[in-house]
């Protein structure tokens, strides 16, 4: 007999909606409206960390959305201001106590702020939802380069990949001695010294790599980082925002060594979103974004242990 039951309890789902509904009372207290873009689009993202579900539609093949950020980009460079969403994402094989395929993301974008407000902005958002829970917990800002050398006793800025490979194996990860650099400083990061972050803290962590760049510009002050940050609550990433790149230029050129790197990883190949590079180029105006896990906030507040706990339905039971 097959358990047809949710994989949340009814409490669980009633705080959820309690919290949905404080997310959206926090943007419409800043004026940020709140918006509604495709699920199934012809396009998706060329990240080669990401691989997205696809299907046939009439001709065309069409990709359920990793992130709603190129259709919200569109909209920005239409002439929108300030834009919030909370919709559904999908990711192809993500799937844990931290991971189900569909998954629920509040994403939103800011104009004219720069890293240290919207950083900010995401810090409140997440201490009102754990307040209303009656949880505190101390916020700690670091960037990227003092997290790893305080972690590990070594200076980022002089690492070696010999030095990148010593510590792989010192802490058993001698499987990525077949990726580039940046993906063994990326892997070391995760699941090495992300691990390990103040549970009782809310860790945003600052000026990614400009390797890790992605979608985001590179500090106008020093090009060897990015304007981007991560949001942790212990091990646990919370959320993930950068100084929006507008150049589109750069930008085709980053997805066109993503194209390469999948090619080289025997990944599918996924054409560049076109009209996203047409929007950039139209102008997209000078703005900040993040993305923000929901499901993850509200098993913070909630004290869940399995993502499923705080969603009706499982990817495996729906």
């Amino acid at each position: 007999m097959s358990d047809w039951r949710p994989t949340a309890s009814l409490a669980h789902l009633q705080d959820r909606a309690c919290v949905l509904a404080q997310v959206r009372e926090f943007f419409a207290q800043r004026r940020v409206l709140e918006v509604e873009t495709p699920l199934a689009c012809l396009h998706t993202v060329t990240d080669p960390n990401i691989e997205s579900y696809s299907f046939a539609d009439r001709s065309n093949q069409r990709y359920l959305q990793t992130s709603p950020e190129y259709a919200m980009k569109r909209l920005l460079a239409a002439g929108a201001s300030d834009i919030y969403q909370i919709c559904k994402c999908f990711r192809q094989g993500e799937q844990g106590d931290l991971h189900n395929p569909e998954f629920t993301m509040i994403e939103w974008y800011r104009l004219g702020q720069n890293i240290e407000q919207i950083m900010q902005e995401t810090v409140e958002l997440i201490t009102q939802v754990l307040k209303a829970f009656e949880l505190s917990k101390q916020v700690e800002y670091v960037t990227y380069a003092d997290l790893f050398s305080q972690s590990l006793g070594v200076s980022f800025a002089d690492l070696a990949e010999n030095d990148i490979d010593q510590i792989c194996t010192q802490h058993g990860l001698q499987s990525v001695r077949k990726f580039s650099l940046a993906q063994k400083i990326d892997f070391i990061f995760s699941h090495v010294i992300a691990a390990k972050l103040n549970s009782n803290a809310i860790t945003c962590v600052y000026h990614y790599p400009a390797e890790q760049a992605a979608l985001a510009r590179l500090n106008p002050d020093d090009d060897s980082v990015a304007d981007r940050f991560e949001v942790f609550a212990g091990g646990v990433e919370l959320a993930n925002g950068y100084v929006e790149l507008i150049d589109a230029d750069i930008q085709l050129a980053r997805f066109e060594s993503d194209q390469l790197s999948r090619t080289n990883n025997n990944l599918t190949n996924i054409e560049i979103d076109q009209r996203l590079i047409d929007a950039q180029k139209h102008g997209l105006p000078e703005c900040a974004g993040v993305a923000l896990g929901f499901d993850r906030l509200l098993m913070l507040a909630l004290g869940a242990t399995s993502i499923v706990q705080v969603m009706s339905f499982s990817w495996d039971n729906a």
